[in-house]
């Protein structure tokens, strides 16, 4: 069971990743559903095109109240 302190702190330290990378606008759009699924290769950049996604959110107005990311591969899951 995952321990709501664990998840917060967790859930913090990702959204200063999140605003911390520079990410280059793409063609792709994930406008249009409320939920997504990204699936590719290593590498491919799907963590960035979700960065992308939640930094436009947060400049139109969202807060991170209103945003989850959890980053799943991070050491404190192990």
């Amino acid at each position: 069971m995952i321990k709501s302190e664990i998840l917060r702190e967790v859930m913090l330290e990702n959204r200063e990743e999140v605003m911390r990378h520079e990410v280059i606008k793409r063609r792709m759009s994930l406008d249009g559903f409320d939920r997504q699924v990204l699936v590719g290769a290593r590498r491919a950049g799907k963590s960035y095109i979700l960065y992308g996604k939640i930094q436009e959110l947060i400049a139109a107005g969202y807060s991170w109240d209103e945003i989850v990311y959890v980053n799943f591969e991070d050491e404190v899951w192990e």
